[in-house]
C-alpha cells in the first residue's frame, strides 16, 4: 500500500510507563511497538503515543503530565491522562489502545473504532463490559466472556523474529526469565533445577515492592551454587540468553493471558516447558516445540527430554503464527468488521 488516500490514520496508544519498545520486560509496550512498526511498513499513517524516550518509525507523541516523572504517581491516573490527550490529538480511522486501566475514557469516544488489548484484566473493565476488547489467547477470551466482556476476537501477540538466531548447539543451563512474581513461579523453576542438579539462570530485574516478601522467603535463600540470578536481560544479552539455553521454564501459577517469553524462546530454537495454565497449551505444541506439563515432577521429567525437540520446529512455529505481521493482520481484520472505512481501505 502506498501512502495517500488509501492509508489509514491509526493511533497506537502504548503506555506512559516505560519506553516503547521496552529494553527489557514490558509486554504491553512490546506489542504496541510491533504494531506501530508493521502498520508503518504497510504504508499507514501512524501516531504512537508512548514515552518521550521511545523509538519508532511512526509519529511519536507524549504528554509530560502522564510520564512517571510527571505530577501523578498512580499508573491508572497516568494512563487515563495519556489516553485522553491522545484521543484529542487528531482524527483517526482506528485506535489501538494498550492502556487497559484507561478504558473509561473510551466510553465517550465515538469518532473511530477503538480496540483495547486485554494484556490483563483490571477490575475497572467490569463497569465497561460493552466496549471493544481483543483477547490475546483463546483461554483468555473464554474467561473474559464468562465475566461479561465484549471480546470481539482473539489476536495472538507477535514479535519480529529477525534478531533471534537458531543455535543448534545449546549451553549447559536452564533459563527462567520474567518478573520475580509468585505467579511466574521462579521458586518452582529453582525446585526443578535443584532436583536435576542443573544450572539455572534467573533473568529478572529486582522484585517489585509487593513481591519483596515472596522473593526474600522463596527465592533469595536458594541463590547459590548452580542457581544464579543474573539481573534483567535486555537487547542482545537477552537474545543470546535464549539462544544458549537448553530450555526455558514457564511454571506459571495463574491463567496467564499470553507469554511473550515463550515465543521469544522458540524463535531462538529453544524449547519451552510450561505448566498447563492460561495460554501455555496454545503456544507450545506438546512434544514438538516443548512440553506442556502439570506439576514440578512432570516438568523435571520433561526437561530431561528436551534434546528430542527440533530447534527449527520451534522457529517455524513462531514464523507461522506469532509474528508482528500476523498480529497486525489480525487487528486489521477485526477493525474491518467494525468499520466500512477500514474495510474499504484494506480491500483497495
Amino acid at each position: 500500500m502506498s501512502r495517500g488516500s488509501e492509508a489509514l490514520h491509526v493511533a497506537v496508544v502504548s503506555t506512559p510507563h516505560i519506553k516503547t519498545p521496552p529494553e527489557g520486560y514490558g509486554g504491553c509496550e512490546a506489542v504496541a511497538g510491533g504494531l506501530a512498526e508493521e502498520l508503518v511498513r504497510r504504508g499507514h499513517e501512524v501516531t504512537l503515543f508512548a514515552t518521550d524516550d521511545s523509538h519508532t518509525s511512526a509519529n511519536l507523541r507524549w504528554f509530560a503530565s502522564a510520564l512517571p516523572r510527571g505530577p501523578y504517581g498512580h499508573q491508572g491516573y497516568r494512563e487515563i491522562i495519556h489516553l485522553a490527550h491522545a484521543l484529542r490529538h487528531g482524527h483517526y480511522d482506528l485506535v489501538l489502545n494498550h492502556c487497559v486501566q484507561a478504558v473509561p475514557i473510551l466510553e465517550l469516544y465515538r469518532e473511530a473504532p477503538a480496540l483495547t488489548t486485554l494484556h490483563y484484566r483490571p477490575q475497572v473493565l467490569a463497569d465497561f463490559p460493552h466496549l471493544g476488547y481483543v483477547a490475546v489467547s483463546r483461554r483468555q477470551a473464554a474467561l473474559c466472556r464468562e465475566a461479561g466482556l465484549n471480546v470481539l476476537g482473539v489476536v495472538y501477540n507477535g514479535i519480529d523474529p529477525t534478531p533471534y538466531r537458531v543455535v543448534p548447539e545449546k549451553g549447559d543451563y536452564l533459563l527462567w526469565i520474567g518478573r520475580f512474581h509468585v505467579n511466574k513461579g521462579p521458586d518452582l523453576a529453582i525446585e526443578v533445577a535443584e532436583r536435576l542438579g542443573a544450572r539455572l539462570l534467573l533473568a529478572a530485574p529486582p522484585p517489585p515492592e509487593d513481591q519483596e516478601e515472596f522473593f526474600a522467603a522463596r527465592v533469595r535463600p536458594r541463590l547459590r551454587g548452580s542457581i544464579e540470578w543474573i539481573g534483567g536481560a535486555e537487547g542482545e544479552a537477552k537474545y543470546r540468553l535464549f539462544e544458549g539455553a537448553r530450555c526455558t521454564l514457564c511454571p506459571v501459577r495463574w491463567e496467564e493471558p499470553f507469554g511473550l517469553v515463550m515465543i521469544e524462546s522458540m524463535a531462538s530454537g529453544t524449547p519451552v516447558v510450561g505448566f498447563r495454565r492460561g495460554s501455555v497449551p496454545e503456544i507450545i505444541v506438546d512434544g514438538v516445540t516443548g512440553y506442556v506439563v502439570d506439576d514440578v515432577e512432570d516438568m523435571t521429567a520433561a526437561v530431561q527430554r528436551v534434546e528430542a525437540i527440533n530447534p527449527h520446529a520451534c522457529r517455524e512455529r513462531v514464523e507461522r503464527h506469532f509474528t508482528a505481521a500476523a498480529m497486525t493482520e489480525g487487528y486489521l481484520r477485526l477493525a474491518a468488521s467494525l468499520s466500512p472505512r477500514v474495510a474499504e481501505t484494506l480491500s483497495a
